[in-house]
């Protein structure tokens, strides 16, 4: 029997004090540090990365970027290189080289995305010469710590309304990869739970939200002798279920700083460490298979040229932003808009009972649950923020709740000239399918 190895680094990303947030301002500190971490498998046969990083996305020129590096220094193919962001809000401008997105003011600091990348090629190289001969077991728990973040309302002027949803399924499943030594002590958590990390929302402070502190008490409990890892599910319309009472009687989202992440952390880490303890882990001959797909993901009918101009111009009239529409205008005026986005879905397999499935976006947890039900694995981890962000994918039944009109404009910020359309569901499965099946 050939035994896995596997072997973990770290890199500290955090960027200095000043540096802009996603929240458009200067960093007045850094309430926790940032880390991309990295995890290196070997069967004897097949070689192959898992890299989860402290980031609100990832673009596909980055993770590229990396992939190429990763190769470079290790032999590892481009191929064989998984990406997860966790999708903290609390992060640098850092997922993209392109140009400046039509929501934001400012651009991606270009410094801090070159370290961005060296660094996660780093870990991978780092972790490659650390491997050592691994047990492996997997287990979920029940995490009921997310809520649905919108309430249709069919016959509202937008078909939903941003609100705390307990109708709506979510998906409280917590899974766990362990591996240990062989001589027992815990290597390596993987913990998978799908919830956006905003509980800091925008904030001013450079954080890992709740992600990074449920990763960080984990590691206190084993005394630093053992790495945990985070991948975010299905959380497109998903937020962390803290909730308050309005004004009217009604429930609303609470929004708190840094110590509200902690608290968080720890609270979803308990119910990891839960997982975590109750796993037996055993020495097996595990073969490693990594594929992926390329998919186009359908767009809503787009906009005519005339539509667009109109609102520039009235844009221009009132003074507004109107680099969106001076950027998608001359793709509509000749028929070069596209009408899909490509992304990339990825299946990192161990046996046939465990997988890692990463799609490239904020997957709606309709999808996640079909996907639970449907795809042939006893132990499926579905990795969300993977490989470069295409942007939300939504479930056909959320995606345009009041005939037309998708549920807000996101669009916008990846210069996309419509959202996508209640075609990708069905373009996910057919490639989780394909992929599973291939294995």
């Amino acid at each position: 029997m050939s035994t896995l190895t596997a072997g973990v680094s770290r890199a500290n990303i955090t960027p200095p004090v000043g540096a802009i947030t996603n929240g458009g301002k200067p960093a007045i500190g850094i309430a926790g540090e940032l880390f991309a971490k990295a995890m290196v498998l070997d069967d004897g046969r097949t070689k192959a990365a898992l890299v989860t990083v402290d980031i609100i996305l990832l673009g596909k020129d980055v993770v590229s970027e990396a992939r190429e590096r990763i190769e470079q220094m290790t032999g590892i193919p481009v191929s064989h290189v998984m990406f997860a962001a966790s999708h903290t809000h609390s992060t640098p401008l850092s997922f993209t080289r392109e140009a400046l997105c039509a929501s934001g003011g400012h651009p991606p600091d270009q410094s801090y995305i070159d370290q961005l990348v060296a660094k996660m090629a780093g870990a991978v190289a780092e972790a490659e010469t650390r491997l050592v001969e691994v047990k492996v077991g997997v287990g979920a728990g029940h995490a009921p710590f997310n809520i649905a973040r919108w309430v249709r309302t069919p016959d509202g002027p937008t078909g939903a309304r941003w609100a705390p949803n307990p109708d709506t399924p979510t998906d409280e499943t917590l899974s766990v990869l362990r591996l240990d030594r062989l001589d027992g002590t815990p290597l390596v958590a993987v913990v998978n739970f799908a919830a956006h990390a905003s509980v800091a929302s925008w904030g001013e402070y450079f954080s890992p939200d709740y992600p990074g502190f449920l990763q960080e008490t984990l590691e206190k409990v084993f005394d630093g002798a053992m790495t945990a890892m985070f991948v975010n599910g299905a959380s497109g319309d998903l937020k962390i279920k803290w909730l308050r009472k309005k004004d009217d009687g009604s429930l609303g989202f609470a929004y708190g700083g840094v110590q509200a992440a902690r608290r968080w952390g720890k609270v979803i880490a308990g119910a990891a460490l839960s997982v975590l303890e109750q796993i037996q882990t055993v020495e097996r001959d595990c073969r490693i298979s990594i594929s992926s797909k390329q998919v186009d993901f359908p767009m809503l009918p787009l906009p005519s040229a005339d539509q667009i101009a109109k609102r520039l111009t009235g844009k221009r009239k009132a003074g507004e932003d109107t680099r969106w529409e001076e950027r998608v205008l001359p793709s509509l005026r000749d028929g070069t808009a596209p009408t899909a986005i490509g992304g990339e879905v990825q299946l990192l397999r161990l046996d046939n009972d465990i997988a890692l499935l990463a799609v490239p976006g904020e997957m709606f947890t309709e999808i996640g649950l079909r996907m639970r039900r449907e795809l042939d694995c006893e132990n499926l981890f579905i990795v969300g923020y993977a490989n470069g962000t295409v942007g939300y994918l939504p479930s056909a039944s959320s995606c345009r709740e009041d005939g037309m009109n998708p549920r807000y404009d996101w669009h916008e910020f990846h210069w996309y000239p419509a959202c996508l359309s209640e075609g990708v569901e069905p373009a996910l499965m057919s490639a989780a399918k394909e992929l599973l099946g291939a294995g």
